[in-house]
């Protein structure tokens, strides 16, 4: 093997290694270190995507906030350590519960956000629904000791004709504080305003 064919083969080498590179700090900068879900960057990206692609194609697009009800007496009572372990837990649970194209995020903190393309608001909530029951039925044991019971609230949006993704996301926050405020532990959907009726002028 010639020196010319040696250094295009380190220079390949190098090359390959900088993507490498590249690529784990992509995952980096998208990923949610304690949940290893996408966290909230990749999550605005992603639906400022989505709605563009609804607006584009005419697709069904929903969005959901969720809040796990009462985190904080966990850090409070069990540690922060504690706290950590419900999180992760929670966030692989939302993530086993979806389909393929779905995708779970961590905002911060308590909150996360399913993303759900091609899936109208009425669909979404069954989902959801589901999930929220499966949750309510599972008593999580945290470091072999302290156990609790999970819930969440829940707020959905849907994609309608003129919205942006941050309209989307300001339903879903309205539709998450109404769930809160009613009790939590349940899923409210933003509800679609009225269509205008047609007026006919006669003349």
């Amino acid at each position: 093997m010639n020196n010319e064919m040696k250094e295009l083969i380190r220079r390949n080498q190098l090359l390959e290694a900088e993507v490498e590179r590249l690529r784990i700090y992509k995952d980096y900068a998208y990923t949610d270190v304690l949940t290893e879900v996408p966290n909230r960057r990749f999550f605005y990206e992603r639906l400022s995507q989505e709605v563009a692609r609804a607006r584009r194609n005419g697709h069904d697009l929903s969005v959901a906030l969720i809040d796990l009800d009462h985190f904080k007496p966990i850090n409070d009572i069990a540690g922060h350590h504690a706290g950590d372990q419900v999180l992760k837990f929670f966030a692989q649970f939302l993530r086993a519960n979806l389909r393929q194209e779905d995708v779970v995020s961590r905002l911060g903190g308590d909150e996360f956000t399913l993303l759900l393309p091609d899936t109208a608001i009425t669909s979404a909530r069954t989902l959801v629904e589901r999930i929220r029951r499966k949750l309510n039925r599972i008593e999580l044991s945290i470091d072999g000791r302290t156990r609790c019971e999970l819930s969440f609230s829940c707020g959905l949006a849907a994609y309608q004709p003129g919205l942006l993704a941050e309209d989307m996301l300001e339903e879903a926050d309205h539709s998450l504080f109404t769930a809160k405020a009613k009790g939590r532990n349940q899923v409210v959907s933003a509800v679609a305003p009225p269509t205008p009726p047609i007026v006919e002028f006669v003349h």
